[in-house]
């Protein structure tokens, strides 16, 4: 191994939902192994009442997207309606700049997004860039937190527009690497991917073997209360940025 390719060895695994490859060649340049194998998926929640909901969003203030998927299942929906971005003069807020490009492909454009890629800090900064009279439309996954209804004051309402849902046929595959291979790191990008990795395979493996990896300090300190030490966490939340956070890691062992 050389501080070219410190990753040359390793195995990167990605539990989390991958929607480019950016983070895996990156993976591949510094002489890793990628191993994708998503411990969750998510899908939109289609509803008779979809129509009438997408009609009521015109009277929003703001639009808030904390990830790529209810941007995704938001377009699937104005496609199928046939509603266009031009009518919608709502302005927006995403949480990531993932989100913010899937935003920006769609035809809409970002307003505003917070310093730190989280909700948590997303409440904090928001209300420097809105009125408190401001109605605001959360689309959300099934499982997100209350952190950004609670958290503001202006009338936030909410629209659970697509479901997390675990993904079975990759967990045997992460835990027979984790049992038989010496070098593995793996990435996790979010609680949820947490919670399915710790209650089917990290309760038996446990985590000593591994190079943790979080995006968030959210998901990191969720981490830390299993017990489980968290080796490496870009200051940026991205794929990519954990990827590089993890070579420079691997590179201070050389």
């Amino acid at each position: 191994m050389s501080k070219e390719i410190p990753l040359q060895g390793e195995n990167v695994i990605f539990t989390g939902i991958l929607r480019s490859s950016e983070a895996v060649d990156l993976t591949l340049k510094y002489g890793g192994y990628p191993v994708i194998a998503p411990l969750i998926a998510t899908q939109e929640l289609v509803s008779e009442a979809d129509e009438h909901r997408l009609q009521e969003c015109i009277d929003y203030d703001w639009f808030i997207f904390t990830s790529q998927s209810s941007v995704h299942a938001f377009h699937s929906k104005m496609k199928k309606f046939g509603l266009p971005p031009s009518v919608i003069k709502a302005k927006i807020a995403v949480v990531g700049s993932k989100t913010a490009c899937a935003i920006e492909s769609i035809g809409l454009r970002v307003d505003f997004t917070p310093t730190v890629f989280s909700a948590d800090v997303f409440v904090k900064e928001f209300p420097a860039f809105s009125s408190s009279t401001e109605t605001c439309l959360f689309f959300k996954g099934s499982l997100a937190k209350d952190t950004i209804t609670k958290g503001l004051t202006n009338k936030v309402d909410e629209w659970v527009i697509y479901e997390t849902i675990e993904v079975e046929e990759n967990k045997g595959h992460i835990q027979h690497l984790i049992e038989n291979e010496p070098n593995c790191s793996i990435i996790f990008t979010s609680p949820s991917t947490v919670k399915v990795f710790h209650e089917t395979i990290g309760i038996q493996t446990g985590y000593e073997s591994l190079t943790v990896c979080a995006i968030g300090h959210i998901t990191k300190e969720y981490l830390e209360s299993l017990s489980a030490t968290v080796h490496v966490i870009p200051e940026t939340y991205t794929l990519t940025e954990v990827i590089h956070a993890l070579v420079e890691w691997k590179g201070r062992e050389l």
